[in-house]
């Protein structure tokens, strides 16, 4: 049987180091098939450009303007030649723990159980289904996991392949993150593919990183006002759910406040 291919994809926008860190977290690791190592920036300086193109990547990815990571991601992803597609930000760096759980992901997605595996959450989904010994499927809707329902996909490290992108048209562009991210996570939803999620966290914080996403500390005990606005946002996500249209693509209660420079 030929050797997998996996492409590793890491998205970067001005954070060298980050990336740099990223990488050598990766390059460390023994995966056992065939590695591409492709990183998509998203018009970083030019200083910082010339630093990541003395890093050890197979492809590298430009552009001349910052376009947002919707953009940068189609980018990336219509460069990937693997028979996986490994999804990373320069924000995370990766366990070596992943090398337990990859092969079982690749498995369960090339014979169609899933559509892709999530290796990372800043959630816990009550409601699970076991598909094999690391990797649960994420039910499509659950009363237990109502708040997080539409949560699904996430720009968190996941596994899939191109071809899980080129059947829902990639992601949809010119849109702030939040509105793109939650954006295709309706359309992932719509879609029916079948969503996986490991059994723990196989990717880290990057200390070298100052995002949001990797910094913010996650309350596991919140008061009464936050549940409400949870729940909420759940009710607003749902309705989203309920609304969309596949062939028009959009939110009907979300603003896309990305500003477009021509």
């Amino acid at each position: 049987m030929p050797t997998k291919k996996l492409s590793v994809l890491i998205t970067h926008y001005n954070r060298p180091k980050a990336l740099q860190k990223c990488l050598e977290a990766i390059l460390k690791l023994n995966f056992n098939c065939l590695i591409e190592l492709v990183v998509s920036d998203d018009g970083s300086e030019p200083e910082n450009l010339r630093a990541i193109q003395q890093l050890q990547i197979d492809h590298l990815v430009t552009t001349s303007k910052n376009q947002g990571l919707a953009s940068n991601l189609n980018r990336g992803i219509k460069a990937c030649t693997g028979d996986f597609i490994m999804y990373v930000q320069e924000d995370f760096i990766i366990k070596p723990e992943i090398l337990n759980v990859l092969p079982e992901s690749m498995d369960l997605i090339s014979n169609g159980q899933l559509d892709m595996v999530r290796y990372r959450a800043n959630y816990v989904f009550q409601h699970l289904i076991p598909v094999s010994q690391h990797i649960f499927r994420i039910p499509r809707f659950s009363f237990k996991n109502f708040n997080i329902n539409t949560f699904q996909y996430s720009d968190n490290p996941f596994l899939t392949t191109r071809s899980f992108f080129e059947s829902l048209d990639y992601f949809l562009e010119n849109t702030s993150g939040p509105y793109g991210e939650t954006e295709f996570a309706i359309r992932v939803l719509k879609s029916k593919a079948k969503i996986g999620i490991a059994d723990k966290n196989y990717f880290a914080a990057n200390t070298e990183s100052s995002s949001v996403m990797v910094t913010t500390p996650i309350k596991r005990h919140i008061g009464f006002k936050r549940k409400l606005k949870r729940f909420a946002r759940a009710l607003r996500q749902h309705f989203e759910w309920l609304l969309y249209n596949p062939k028009k693509r959009g939110l009907v209660t979300y603003k896309n406040s990305r500003i477009i420079n021509n």
